[in-house]
């Protein structure tokens, strides 16, 4: 089990585990030669995690994504591509504005960092420093 905070870090899962704070509205996109996927973006806060690893393991959409079982993205923006249409349902109401939003996807997922934690941007840490 490893977390990533990195901009650019990925994981690529047959089934994964998603809190989010706030996401946008589903898109449908097409990745040619890979399939279709339904795109969302965390604007708030998000955390991905490999509950079962691809078999066999193999990337699918970029060579550099982890494919461990328990592996975690961490970070405040975070793009998530799932085979199927996912409903978060609220698991806690941490504030008026934003819950937190979870669900499993029992489907492919591919989760990207865009816009990691501020303290990562001003150190310029990497994954292992920042324990």
């Amino acid at each position: 089990m490893a977390k990533f905070i990195n901009v650019g870090d990925s994981i690529e899962a047959k089934r994964s585990d998603i809190l989010v704070r706030k996401v946008s509205s589903p898109t449908l996109i097409n990745i040619e030669g890979v399939g279709r996927f339904f795109k969302y973006k965390s604007k708030i806060r998000a955390i991905v995690k490999v509950t079962e690893e691809l078999m066999p393991k193999v990337h699918r959409i970029c060579c550099y994504s982890n494919l461990n079982l328990d592996d975690e993205l961490e970070a405040g923006t975070i793009e998530i591509l799932t085979e199927n249409r996912i409903s978060l349902q609220l698991v806690s109401n941490f504030s008026n504005v934003h819950g937190i939003q979870a669900n499993n996807v029992n489907a492919f997922t591919y989760a990207k960092i865009v816009i990691p934690w501020r303290f990562v941007l001003e150190k310029g840490l990497n994954p292992h420093q920042a324990n």
